[in-house]
């Protein structure tokens, strides 16, 4: 599978090609291409770095891909969705994208006006497009530890089943993160929510790279 990490030469892009490039062909895009292929010479360069990745602009990064993964931050969305719409054809987009705000002492959910960032993707990209919004509370650093074992929950959503799939799959293989169905696109707005209030907890109770496991608390039926 072609996975484009558009906008992918920060953290996030990083931990998402070190997990993916040993089985996929991954490609690193940014805003100017010679910043994407300093980004891929720097992913060569750690430890037990193995796999097809490769850098380029971000327009040539989603015509290349049939993936595409929203690594930018909430107020650079549309340069990379609306502003490229020409470059998009049938690729599947999952969006782990958090629109919140930091007064100094709050991290706050920040929503657009369409009520989240999964949602405002797809109002900027063509109708045939499928977005699934996924990722939001899998820390970076995690993501880039190539020997750590993550333990979390990845809660996907989505309108497409067949869509949903695929980022479950690509979920399972990185090593114990559990993907879990949180419902339709519409509701991404719960789950990006949830990663200012990580981080507010994080910080309150000295807490690194805090995420998410859903548990349930009634014991297994006795067989």
């Amino acid at each position: 599978m072609k996975i484009a990490l558009v906008g992918g030469t920060g953290d996030i892009g990083t931990g998402f090609a070190v997990r993916f490039m040993p089985s996929h062909e991954v490609i690193i895009g940014s805003r100017k291409a010679d910043k994407a292929q300093e980004c891929v010479r720097d992913i060569m360069q750690l430890p037990r770095a193995d796999g097809n990745v490769w850098g380029t602009d971000n327009a040539s990064a989603v015509a290349a891909a049939e993936v595409v993964i929203l690594c930018v931050p909430p107020e650079h969305l549309r340069s990379v969705t609306y502003d490229l719409s020409s470059s998009f054809d049938k690729q599947l987009v999952i969006s782990p994208v958090v629109p919140l705000g930091y007064d100094g002492k709050l991290f706050r959910f920040d929503p657009p006006p369409e009520g989240s960032s999964a949602q405002q993707a797809q109002s900027l990209l063509p109708p045939q497009i499928k977005v699934v919004s996924a990722f939001h509370t899998v820390p970076a650093a995690s993501l880039q530890a190539q020997d750590r074992e993550l333990r979390g929950d990845v809660l996907i959503c989505g309108d497409d089943a067949g869509a949903v799939e695929v980022v479950r799959g690509l979920t399972l293989e990185i090593k114990s993160l559990r993907p879990l169905f949180a419902g339709p696109l519409a509701a991404s707005s719960l789950v990006e929510s949830l990663t200012p209030m990580l981080l507010n907890v994080a910080r309150r109770n000295k807490i690194k790279d805090a995420g998410v496991s859903i548990i349930s608390e009634r014991p297994p039926a006795l067989k």
